[in-house]
């Protein structure tokens, strides 16, 4: 379709000073990806490698109608994942709405977007409302098959993948958290392993007891791979298989590159199929899991929020008091994962 706005290089700060308003680099790099599929709708392409929007001069803004933003709402309820082959969730939406309402919200600070015409998007549109439905836990039973699965796997493969498994169940970490962690976040403080993570939502930094035997797989996988030595490089970085048949062992591979959030998204993906899990899930849903073990097992709220870095209205961010929440998630967890034996089974 024909671009509904102008695209030139020159006073294009809307988009710039939206993303610039956003406090950490996950947050812009979010925003970003969530506002290319609106840029495409628009018609606007990429210039010289910038985001498409970076190149739309202010005083285009003008020419944006309250119809194009409500037909993008309804183009967003028909579009499906490429990832999952379903509709867009509910939640994926919202998300991509908030977006363009912030940018449009810009557009009006800028004086280039007509307040009127942003009271009337606030006030009649109505993206969904956002559900869980697309957002299942990992049963008592799906954990220990996982974990079993992948204590199965041979050499460094089994050891890094049952580690990955064992701190998403502890901690509950987005896939951007677990995908920027390095090896010198695996600490001790006062008798406790801790894992720190800095790259939280928002830019939060927040300390997470670990299980101890969670905390020594990892420290296994840290150091039969190499990682140990260099505190700075990543926690999880790929491996590769070197050679064939009952030779063949695994070993890192670019061991400087972290862990993509896509790869473990196919890894979940991968382990589920061979643990013969039928349920949908996803990385996402070792954060579900992480906080229903935690309120099965009696743990406030108020720990459940600090470890999953969650923060409304009801829970303002002085509430949060990270050395008072160093018990390990295993405290509340009612059934005991399966731990590795030495000959590379799962035992009890």
């Amino acid at each position: 379709m024909n671009a509904v706005v102008r695209q030139e290089s020159s006073s294009a700060t809307v988009y710039k000073n939206l993303i610039a308003a956003k406090g950490s680099p996950l947050t812009r790099g979010a925003y970003a990806d969530d506002l290319i599929p609106f840029a495409t709708f628009l018609g606007i392409t990429s210039v010289s490698n910038e985001h498409p929007l970076a190149s739309v001069p202010d005083t285009a803004w003008r020419e944006l109608d309250t119809g194009h933003v409500k037909a993008y709402l309804e183009h967003l309820r028909t579009m499906t994942s490429e990832r999952t082959g379903q509709l867009y969730s509910t939640a994926t939406i919202a998300r991509r709405m908030t977006a363009v309402m912030e940018l449009l919200a810009e557009a009006t600070y800028t004086g280039v977007f007509e307040r009127s015409k942003l009271e009337y998007l606030k006030a009649r549109l109505k993206p969904p409302k956002v559900t869980n439905q697309h957002h299942a836990g990992i049963t008592a039973d799906e954990q220990a098959r996982l974990l079993k699965c992948a204590d199965e796997q041979p050499g460094l493969k089994g050891l890094r993948d049952y580690a990955l498994f064992r701190l998403l169940l502890d901690t509950g970490l987005r896939r951007a958290e677990l995908a920027a962690l390095k090896v010198a976040d695996l600490i001790m403080k006062d008798g406790i392993p801790v894992l720190i993570v800095r790259r939280g939502k928002g830019n939060k930094l927040r300390e997470i007891g670990l299980e101890s035997y969670t905390a020594h797989v990892l420290r296994l996988w840290i150091g039969d791979s190499g990682q140990a030595a260099h505190p700075d490089w990543p926690m999880f970085c790929q491996v590769r298989r070197a050679g064939r048949g009952s030779v063949a062992r695994y070993k890192a591979a670019y061991p400087r590159n972290h862990l993509s959030g896509i790869a473990v998204y196919k890894l979940v993906m991968w382990y589920a199929a061979q643990a013969g899990i039928e349920s949908e899930i996803s990385p996402h849903s070792f954060r579900v899991a992480m906080a229903t073990d935690m309120l099965d097992g009696g743990a406030s709220m108020q720990h459940v929020m600090a470890v999953g870095g969650w923060t409304t209205s009801r829970m303002p961010e002085q509430v949060y008091n990270r050395k008072s929440y160093r018990e390990p998630v295993a405290r509340y967890r009612r059934a005991i994962l399966p731990r590795r034996n030495a000959n590379g089974k799962s035992g009890g």
